[in-house]
């Protein structure tokens, strides 16, 4: 596995300054950024079959272990306050449950049976998709998740860091990001897991995006009502982009429950029939 190789590029580090050290760590940060580069035709895919998922009633459940599994719960929590996805679109399963996205869990990666423990108790069914990550290719909780969600004609979806894998081979599509051995020899929560939080990135975003849940290249089913800074943000986007006032704007946001994307649609619709009427007149 070239995850788990030694790096020629990192050999001697530890005898390095500090800024050649951050230096060496930089450059070989960018291998992640040609490797996702790499991989956007695989994205795509993976994207569409999600896609395909959910229109069908389904959802799509990230399973990883450690920097992997932490990295999809990572992508899973943000969707909500972004795009307004919730469990019912996206999900994760993590090994060693809840405990090991604080504290590391080594062990339990190995435990294939909690894996489809973890699968039924969420009642994974055949309109879902399961998405396992894995830099080295064989994490035996992911592989059994995906041979479980395979067992009962789920979509499956590989990403992961090592060619050749053998969940590669399980997942009926994968996404290879072929990183290469880490600046600290096996880390993969440097450049693996990098790659795999932009390829996470870029998937859920592409999903939200053709779910209708942007307006244009804003945020428009965003959280508004969870922060300052959010409701600030809802302000701000109407005022700029249908020309009102910012007390217009408020006055928007109250009407429609601090719902932006209903905000949207209102001041679009009135937007419309001024535009009508103007015509009408002329």
């Amino acid at each position: 596995m070239t995850t788990e190789e030694n790096n020629p590029r990192s050999r001697g580090i530890s005898d390095r300054v500090t800024e050649e050290i951050v230096r060496i760590i930089n450059e070989e940060d960018f291998r992640a950024f040609t490797a996702v580069k790499a991989s956007v035709r695989e994205i795509a895919k993976a994207a569409d079959i999600c896609l395909t998922g959910i229109r069908k009633g389904g959802r799509v459940v990230y399973v990883g272990a450690g920097t992997s599994g932490r990295i999809a719960v990572q992508d899973i929590v943000e969707l909500e306050p972004t795009y307004g996805l919730d469990s019912r679109t996206f999900i994760y399963i993590m090994a060693g449950g809840p405990d090991a996205l604080l504290k590391s869990q080594e062990g339990s990666e190995d435990d294939t049976e909690a894996a489809v423990r973890a699968l039924r108790d969420i009642g994974l069914n055949g309109h879902d998709v399961v998405v396992g990550i894995s830099a080295s290719g064989r994490t035996p909780f992911v592989l059994s998740a995906l041979k479980y969600a395979n067992s009962i004609d789920s979509s499956t979806i590989g990403i992961v860091n090592n060619q050749e894998s053998i969940i590669e081979k399980e997942a009926s599509h994968c996404i290879l990001l072929d990183t290469g051995p880490e600046v600290i020899q096996g880390s993969t929560r440097m450049k693996a897991g990098t790659a795999q939080k932009l390829t996470l990135n870029a998937m859920s975003t592409t999903v939200a995006i053709k779910l209708g849940r942007v307006y244009d290249n804003m945020m428009s089913y965003m959280g508004v009502t969870f922060n300052a800074k959010l409701k600030e943000r809802a302000v701000s986007f109407l005022v700029n982009e249908f020309g009102i006032s910012r007390k217009d704007a408020i006055l928007s946001l109250e009407k429609a429950d601090y719902k932006l994307w209903a905000a949207i649609n209102d001041l679009k619709a009135r937007h419309r029939e001024a535009g009508n009427s103007n015509s009408a007149e002329n």
